[in-house]
């Protein structure tokens, strides 16, 4: 028998069977073969591993540990990622920035308020409360005025069972003793009377009419001057059409009363004077104004409207809002602050030139003024026809020849 055959006996004692090894090799490696590309599959992450071959891809070895040198077993560090070495937090001594050569930092101190500073009381709704959180900021700097809010949220002049300030006012000024008193209300406003007056109706102005005359004959009473800050747009229509109305009525009842209007409303609308929730700020970027109800004030628009309501207040309160203020007395000049030298201001003089001067303007002639003797130019044949209605002279013969009689050839 042949060694590279193998015999296998069949039953009912029949012959040995002789079978070739060679198919069987064939198989064992056909199955390791797909072994190895099932598990070379599954190995590979993307397609691009699968027909390139699989990218290195470098993990840190945490069953291998190695000697440190000392006697201990660690694990061996990531080769592909450097040692963060980690400091033990100190905490580094604050450097004086006067020790630093070069550099001088100016840190903006709030200087305080005078004991005698000028008050300038605001009253009316939450839009006022908003007014004197911005005059606040715009008068910052100035220690001769202080603002004093004395604001109610909730009021107005309907409802004079919450709050009335045509009765209140008075013991306010007394209280306070303020050099200027600032109104702004409205907001709440816009409701019926107790009596049943409907909104905006004939009955409802006249006696809404009344309640701003009383107020402000109130402080008329006390001699302080008055402002009155009008309203704003707002994001609904019906309301800003109701406010519109308002502030009619607050002007000619300010002004006949010698007091101040102050306008805003071209403050806190587009250009096509609709409402709007963003604007120009103090400084003259775009910023929103508006909360996102469209009716409360950002710091940005706070501060915006205090701006309006900022120069009629200088004007009446006057030296008192410079920031080098030192003291306010009743009837008495107002102090510098030491230290703040004024420069000494340069006048220059020239001679007197009198107007009638013909070397006012650096020279002798009159400016295209026309030489004299000079000859007139002579007007062309259609000058004087559109210019003048002269017509040219009619040349013998032709059609345009209108003389009279013809002469004889």
């Amino acid at each position: 028998m042949d060694c590279n055959q193998i015999g296998v006996r069949q039953d009912r004692g029949e012959r040995f069977r002789p079978i070739s090894r060679a198919p069987l090799l064939l198989s064992l490696v056909l199955a390791l073969a797909a072994m190895l590309v099932i598990t070379e599959t599954a190995s590979a992450r993307t397609l691009l591993d699968m027909l390139f071959g699989q990218r290195p891809v470098y993990r840190e070895r945490t069953d291998r540990l190695i000697e440190d040198g000392n006697g201990r077993r660690v694990r061996q560090p990531n080769r592909n990622r450097p040692i963060k070495r980690v400091r033990p937090r100190s905490v580094a001594p604050q450097t004086s920035t006067a020790a630093i050569p070069g550099v001088e930092i100016k840190e903006l101190a709030i200087p305080p308020k005078l004991p005698d500073a000028k008050a300038v009381l605001v009253v009316g709704d939450f839009m006022a409360k908003g007014l004197a959180e911005g005059l606040d900021e715009a008068f910052i700097d100035a220690p001769g005025v202080r603002v004093v809010d004395k604001s109610d949220g909730s009021s107005g002049f309907v409802r004079d069972d919450h709050r009335n300030w045509p009765a209140t006012i008075g013991s306010l000024v007394e209280a306070e003793k303020p050099a200027v008193v600032v109104i702004m209300a409205g907001a709440n406003d816009r409701q019926q009377f107790a009596s049943g007056q409907a909104l905006l109706s004939d009955d409802w102005n006249r006696e809404y009419q009344a309640r701003i005359n009383a107020f402000l004959e109130a402080v008329k009473k006390t001699g302080l001057p008055v402002v009155w800050v009008g309203q704003l747009s707002y994001k609904t229509r019906s309301m800003t059409n109701d406010v519109l109305a308002f502030n009619e009525l607050y002007r000619n009842a300010t002004e006949k009363a010698g007091g101040t209007f102050v306008d805003v409303w071209d403050g806190f609308v587009d250009q096509s004077g609709s409402f709007t929730l963003s604007g120009f700020d103090m400084s003259g970027q775009t910023a929103r104004l508006r909360n996102n109800d469209g009716i409360g004030l950002t710091a940005a628009g706070k501060r915006k409207l205090a701006f309006y309501v900022e120069k009629p207040l200088r004007q009446m309160l006057g030296n008192a809002t410079s920031p080098d203020i030192a003291a306010i007395k009743p009837g008495a000049p107002v102090q510098a602050l030491p230290g703040t030298p004024q420069a000494p201001v340069t006048v220059d003089r020239v001679a007197p030139i009198s107007l009638n001067d013909p070397e006012l303007d650096g020279g002798s002639a009159l400016l295209g003024a026309v030489p004299r003797g000079a000859p007139a130019p002579a007007k062309s044949a259609r000058d004087r026809l559109v210019i003048d209605g002269v017509a040219p002279d009619g040349q013998p013969g032709r059609v345009n020849d209108f003389s009279w009689p013809k002469p004889q050839q």
